[in-house]
């Protein structure tokens, strides 16, 4: 791989990993792959108000993380994002079944 090559994919992986670089928006992108959800109800699961969701969802949608639809005033949010996915695969993996070694032993 050409150096010029591998420069463009490490700014979009370091953009990537920057947008996801949050506890807050760690939770919503986790609640977003399991399927759509709608603003109010995504606001309940990860403890923020509705102003503050908005803001990480702002950061999300530019870098394309995260889809939204409209049904009539309710807006639903989803993530179908492939390096999203896998990424959040890679820290359950990492984190989730490392608890359950450390619990069973």
């Amino acid at each position: 791989m050409e150096t010029t090559d591998l420069a463009d994919h490490t700014n979009v992986a370091a953009a990537l990993l920057s947008a996801m670089a949050n506890p807050k928006r760690l939770l919503i992108l986790c609640s977003l792959v399991k399927g759509e959800v709608a603003v109010g109800v995504l606001a309940t699961q990860v403890g923020l108000s509705q102003s503050a969701l908005s803001q990480h969802l702002s950061k999300l949608r530019a870098q394309k993380l995260v889809k939204t639809r409209r049904d009539a005033q309710t807006i639903y949010y989803s993530s179908t994002s492939e390096p999203v996915i896998r990424i959040l695969a890679t820290l359950e993996d990492i984190y989730l079944v490392q608890n359950r070694n450390r619990s069973a032993a």
